[in-house]
């Protein structure tokens, strides 16, 4: 049965003098993730209305990974994110995706440096 994951990563990492930095974004995952479907889900990112200085997310393959990822920047994070999540699950359904279930993750660690926190939402669509 092929199927598509979308992960929501948010970290919160130690920076320079016990400051944080937060990161969030979107990776696709799933041997059923073609540059068709990225397509489509930009597509409904790019109608997503950004407010104040917030760039929409687009999905492009990371060099990192290798995985389709979409980096959201604090302010789309702070008024769009919600936004996008249902931007990309009616894509996702539009596109004949089949919502199977969502699985939530949290990681913490502890190092000399600091703590480290990462939490994880995926989103699994099956045909």
């Amino acid at each position: 049965m092929p199927h598509v994951i979308i992960k929501k990563t948010f970290k919160i990492k130690p920076s320079g003098l016990g400051m944080n930095s937060a990161e969030k974004n979107f990776t696709l995952h799933g041997a059923a993730v073609t540059k068709e479907l990225v397509n489509a889900l930009n597509v409904g990112l790019g109608v997503v209305k950004c407010v104040g200085s917030a760039r929409h997310a687009q999905f492009q393959m990371s060099n990192k990974n290798q995985h389709y990822t979409a980096d959201m920047n604090h302010d789309f994070q702070k008024n769009n994110e919600e936004d996008a999540v249902v931007a990309l699950l009616d894509t996702m359904q539009a596109q004949g995706w089949n919502f199977r279930f969502q699985y939530d993750a949290e990681v913490a660690s502890s190092k000399g440096v600091g703590s480290s926190f990462t939490s994880r939402e995926l989103f699994v669509f099956s045909k």
